[in-house]
């Protein structure tokens, strides 16, 4: 089973370097309907496609109407999905793609270490550096004045401008604009909606940074993708994380 779980890490590994190098034109995936600038959706074309069983017996789809699951495969790496029930109520895939989750793995979350939360959660808040990409969602476009606040005292766990906090502890919140790449598009996973300072804070889905195999605790996709999905998030997504083994997941399923 080790060695199993070491040749997919080792394999997603090569699969999300292949994807920084796919396509260098602007395309439409006539699979999806989705224009992506700056190439193709991922090194080949994907289909809309029924979700697998595995995902639709999640607990997370009981009152979801879309959902984002984040399987776990090995220490820092997962396999990611995007899902959507149709107009029929069946369950489809929409995308999905190789990621990066925190460095200390999954677990509970907390403000000293660098777990990705485990559990479902609703997504709240979407925002990045970039133009709005055609996010169903509100959509928030940042610049050098925003940062997410570890500040105890100021709006813990949320997305201010520092022209309206002032006093804000900027030493210990995170500057949007420190992570250019990363925070192109990103998405407030809802984890700590409670503000718990013990929690933690700046849970997010993101971008991936190309020089890093690991998150501080967020999930990271590649740029492309995390772009399709904002264009196709709507309000009360939610995402469900755990390990692949815990899901009862299959990849080749």
């Amino acid at each position: 089973m080790k060695l199993y779980r070491k040749i997919i890490a080792i394999s997603l590994a090569a699969v999300m370097t292949l994807a920084l190098f796919a396509g260098c034109s602007s395309e439409t995936n006539k699979d999806t309907n989705a224009s992506v600038s700056g190439g193709d959706l991922y090194f080949t074309n994907q289909k809309v496609v029924n979700s697998p069983e595995w995902v639709t017996k999640l607990k997370a789809t009981k009152d979801a109407e879309q959902l984002i699951v984040v399987a776990g495969v090995d220490k820092t790496t997962a396999y990611v999905t995007m899902h959507e029930k149709n107009s029929d109520g069946k369950w489809q895939q929409l995308i999905a793609t190789p990621g990066f989750i925190g460095l200390d793995g999954l677990g509970k979350a907390n403000i000293n270490d660098c777990y990705t939360p485990v559990g479902t959660f609703t997504i709240d808040k979407a925002f990045g550096l970039a133009d709005d990409p055609g996010c169903q969602m509100e959509y928030t476009k940042v610049d050098k004045n925003y940062y997410w606040s570890g500040d105890p005292k100021h709006n813990f766990n949320q997305l201010v401008n520092i022209k309206d906090v002032p006093e804000l502890d900027t030493e210990n919140s995170e500057h949007i604009s420190d992570y250019d790449f990363a925070y192109q598009y990103v998405l407030n996973m809802g984890y700590n909606s409670e503000c718990k300072v013990e929690n933690g804070f700046a849970f997010f889905f993101h971008c991936y940074r190309v020089n890093r195999t690991y998150t501080g605790g967020c999930v990271g996709v590649p740029e492309n993708i995390m772009k399709f999905i904002m264009q196709h998030i709507k309000p009360g997504c939610k995402i469900t994380i755990d390990s692949l083994k815990n899901m009862g997941g299959d990849l080749d399923a």
